[in-house]
This record gives structure tokens, C-alpha cells and sequence, in this order.
């Protein structure tokens, strides 16, 4: 009995971690190399256009949404305020689009990328609550890491970071601050950006326990604490931070209901983002700015969208396009022939690990029957029955090629019924 418990265990385990290591060394061995899809909006043709690849090696295609080809300096040229250092090269400044003329300092001033990934959500991301609180005006040309570190919860803690210990007067005065502009305790989430390696420092947001926002900075070593006024109808889920020296907007806001904002720096304003089928926890979101529009490009790992916007942020056009990279290869298609299912413990989207099942369906039955096949075969040559290993061809049965290689890893006694 002792040693059939320790047998099926050593199976189990074996099972498990082969469904583990199996699949991810056939990632390694026929990684999918295309990459997303770089989908923009020309302001010279007024149509979006794209850049993919779709073979081994360096096989791209320029390409617009009519299915038009270009080669890549023509494309180029179709996105000037992306390739606005060729343009100077190739003598093409300034531009001159429609009754507008932008030089390379008007295309500078108003470039900016904002990006928001499932991996930068809160809750897809482990997070110890310990923040630095930066001083916003160092008088120095850096910024600096603070030498306490600040700790949201019951009231907001400051703890010397060289002692580990508790900072009672700025966190008396710290905490008094936020109680004086409204703020109830406990803290129940903190939005910012930790990093001294970004344009100017904005502080941090800070919701309270009714869910009202608040922004929190230091300033000349004092707080300096902003009520936040947020629309009837908006929870907050997410805030992330994006200091840029345009200084027009501080950051993204999404509410529990999914719908993403825009946060204006001077008055916290938000401005509503028309993004139709966007799912915050599994698209990538990038948002280019240039002088003339605004394009939101967001992506899964099939389709890729597109909404181009004005300077005011009102939709203008839409494209979206299943990309290169989720097409089926025939790879994939034997390998889910070969195995009933796999097992991820990375989730892409997220930074915690987890353990996420998928099966094959039917088109696995191929593949279990062929290792039912191989798993008598062996059972045969080592001269045991199959009535007397059933447990063993049942395993085989529900997890195919796992399953017959445990069998031949740790086979059957001859004298052990199973």
C-alpha cells in the first residue's frame, strides 16, 4: 500500500510538472517571432496605416487599411511627425499639410506616447505599500529618493529608512493635512509613479475609505493636499501617473466600470476616452499625440484597434484588424493533436504567477490514442497486462503524452496491481 500511495504521487507529480516544462520548451523551440502589428493614422492620406511582420527574417509589409503597399521610405514619409528626424534628413521639413506648416520645433513640442498595460493595474501587480514622497521641488536639476519612505494605512506612516523606525512628526503632519482637506482614513489604495528618472515629480493620488481622491505632495517639505473632484457615477478602480514635460495631462484614470479617462495636470479635469471593445485587463493601450490628432491604438493578441481623436478627444475614425501573430501555425495545430492540454503559470497580463489550464478538446484525441497505443506496447514488453495495470492506461487516457511519459518514467511492478 505504502509504496503504490508513494508511486501515484511520484506519477501525479511527474504529470504535473511535465505539463509545465513540456509546453514551454516548444515556445522555446518554435517561438512565435511576428510581433504586434504597429498600426498609426496618416495625417497625409487620412487613412491608418500599418507596419507588420509576417515571415522569418525581416519580411515586413507597409501597408494602409485599403491594402495598398508602400515601400518603407514611402511609408514613412505617410507618418512625418513618427519619422520626423528623416524628414529633416531627407530635406522635408517643414510640412506642410493642408493650410498647416509645422517646423521640427512645433513637431517636438507636441509629440508625446502614453502607455497603459494590464501588468500596470494594481491588483495584476504585487506591490509592497511602501512609497517614497518625493520632494516636488528639489531645487536641484534631479530628483532625489527621500531618506524615509511613506506607509498608507490607518493614517499615513513615515518610517526612517536608514533607523526603521517610525517618523512621528511627519506623520503627525502628513496625516493632520489630509484630515484637514477631508480626507478619511484609513488609505485604501496609492496611484504614482516610483522613480527619480522622469520629467518632474507629481506626487501621489490617494483614495480614502468613502473612495474620494485626493492628491498628495510634498512641497518644500510640507504637504500640499488637493481634493480631487471626480463625477457622480465614476468609482475609481486605477490611476497611473505619467509625468511629461507638456505638462497638459498627469495620467490615466480608470473607473471600476471600465470606462478610461484622461487626467488633466492644472485642474484634474478627466477627459472620457471613446475606446469601443477596450478591456483594460487584457489590452495594451498606447495613445500618440502629434500636433494635429490624437490616436489610441489597443491590442489583445488577435485584433488590433484604432480610434483617432482630435486635439479635443472627439472620434474622427476607427480600424481594427486581426493581427500576423494570431494566425494558427501549423505547429500549433500538432501540437494540439499531441497533447490534451497545457499548463501556464504565467499569466501575460498579470506579474503574479498562476496556474491556468487549457485544454485541447477533441482535436487531442489523436493524440491520446496514439499514447494509449504506445502505453500497451510498453506494458507488453515488460510483460504486464493490461487488466493489471488499468489505473495506469486510465491515467494515459485522461492526460495523453504526460501521462505515457510518467508511464516510462516510473513504470508498473511486475507483481504490482494497479
Amino acid at each position: 500500500m505504502t509504496a503504490r500511495l508513494a508511486r501515484w504521487s511520484l506519477l501525479l507529480l511527474t504529470i504535473l510538472l511535465l505539463a509545465i516544462w513540456i509546453p514551454q520548451a516548444k515556445e522555446l523551440l518554435f517561438d512565435d517571432r511576428f510581433g504586434k502589428t504597429q498600426l498609426f493614422y496618416s495625417p497625409v492620406i487620412e487613412r491608418f496605416v500599418y507596419k507588420e511582420l509576417i515571415g522569418e527574417g525581416h519580411q515586413f509589409v507597409y501597408r494602409d487599411q485599403d491594402g495598398t503597399d508602400y515601400d518603407r521610405e514611402s511609408f514613412e514619409t505617410l507618418i512625418p511627425f513618427i519619422y520626423y528626424k528623416n524628414m529633416e534628413l531627407w530635406g522635408r521639413l517643414p510640412l506642410v499639410l493642408g493650410e498647416h506648416r509645422f517646423d521640427k520645433a512645433a513637431i517636438v513640442a507636441e509629440r508625446q506616447v502614453m502607455e497603459f498595460k494590464p501588468q500596470d493595474l494594481s491588483d495584476q501587480t504585487p506591490r509592497i505599500q511602501l512609497f517614497p514622497l518625493l520632494e516636488s521641488n528639489p531645487e536641484r536639476a534631479r530628483l532625489r529618493f527621500p531618506e524615509d519612505i511613506m506607509r498608507p494605512g490607518e493614517r499615513l506612516d513615515f518610517i526612517d529608512s536608514d533607523a526603521n523606525r517610525l517618523d512621528p512628526e511627519l506623520t503627525r503632519t502628513f496625516t493632520q493635512a489630509l484630515e484637514q482637506a477631508g480626507f478619511r482614513f484609513p488609505v485604501r489604495a496609492a496611484f504614482g509613479r516610483v522613480s527619480i528618472l522622469k520629467a518632474f515629480d507629481a506626487g501621489y493620488f490617494l483614495l480614502d475609505s468613502g473612495g474620494a481622491l485626493f492628491h498628495l505632495r510634498r512641497l518644500d517639505g510640507a504637504p500640499e493636499v488637493a481634493a480631487v473632484p471626480i463625477p457622480e457615477g465614476i468609482a475609481v478602480r486605477d490611476i497611473k501617473v505619467t509625468e511629461n514635460k507638456r505638462h497638459e495631462l498627469i495620467g490615466f484614470l480608470l473607473a471600476e466600470d471600465g470606462r478610461l479617462f484622461l487626467m488633466t495636470e492644472r485642474d484634474h479635469d478627466l477627459i472620457a476616452l471613446d475606446l469601443p471593445g477596450y478591456d483594460p485587463d487584457r489590452m495594451e493601450l498606447k495613445i500618440l499625440f502629434n500636433p494635429l490628432y490624437r490616436t489610441a491604438v489597443y491590442s489583445d493578441r488577435e485584433t488590433i484597434h484604432a480610434v483617432v481623436m482630435d486635439r479635443d478627444y472627439h472620434p474622427i475614425d476607427r480600424y481594427a484588424r486581426r493581427m500576423a501573430m494570431a494566425r494558427e501555425r501549423p505547429v500549433d495545430r500538432v501540437w494540439e493533436m499531441l497533447v490534451p492540454f497545457n499548463l501556464n503559470l504565467h499569466d501575460p497580463d498579470s506579474r503574479y504567477l498562476s496556474l491556468d489550464v487549457r485544454f485541447h478538446g477533441l482535436a487531442a484525441a489523436i493524440g491520446v490514442a496514439a499514447s494509449l497505443l504506445l502505453a500497451l506496447e510498453i506494458l507488453r514488453l515488460r510483460g504486464i497486462r493490461p487488466t493489471r495495470a488499468r489505473m495506469d492506461l486510465l491515467l494515459v487516457l485522461f492526460t495523453g503524452l504526460y501521462g505515457l511519459l510518467a508511464l516510462i518514467l516510473i513504470p508498473p511492478e511486475h507483481g504490482l496491481e494497479t
